[in-house]
């Protein structure tokens, strides 16, 4: 898992949640992952609306519906809307094990809600050994410098 090694975790306080606009809220929860970019946004959007129809879909179908967002918005339809940039970002939402391959259609893990996959695996499986390690780490240091 070579992409989530770059991983930066931020947190905010509680008063952004308050952010009623459901755009904002995927914006803010990837940037609490370190992601900041437009397309894994447009694809988790996608896929969230994918989940409120019970479907999965495939990266074309992605690609499609992504465009019909940017075009109901006002934005650059095109941009970074590449089949190898959406295949990056799935591959990320997959590494997260947020998101999961079926044939060639892509769902919300084991058709749960994202809070509830987050919740079972990114957080005990990515989050909670990072910290694990990073504790680890630490001890190690204070070993290395005598510390008692």
């Amino acid at each position: 898992m070579n992409l989530l090694s770059d991983i930066r975790l931020k947190w905010y306080d509680d008063s952004s949640l308050m952010l009623k606009d459901p755009r904002k809220l995927i914006e803010l929860f990837l940037d609490s992952l370190g992601v900041s970019r437009d397309i894994p946004a447009d694809i988790f959007e996608v896929l969230l609306m994918s989940k409120s129809r019970e479907i999965g879909l495939t990266t074309t179908e992605i690609k499609g519906e992504i465009i019909k967002l940017r075009k109901k918005r006002g934005d650059d339809v095109k941009k970074g809307l590449s089949e190898r940039n959406i295949q990056m970002w799935l591959k990320f939402f997959r590494d997260l094990e947020l998101v999961e391959r079926i044939g060639s259609r892509y769902i919300f893990s084991g058709y749960k809600k994202p809070s509830t996959i987050f919740k079972e695996r990114t957080k005990p499986e990515i989050i909670d050994k990072s910290a694990d390690y990073i504790y680890r780490l630490l001890m190690e240091i204070e070993e290395g410098y005598e510390i008692k």
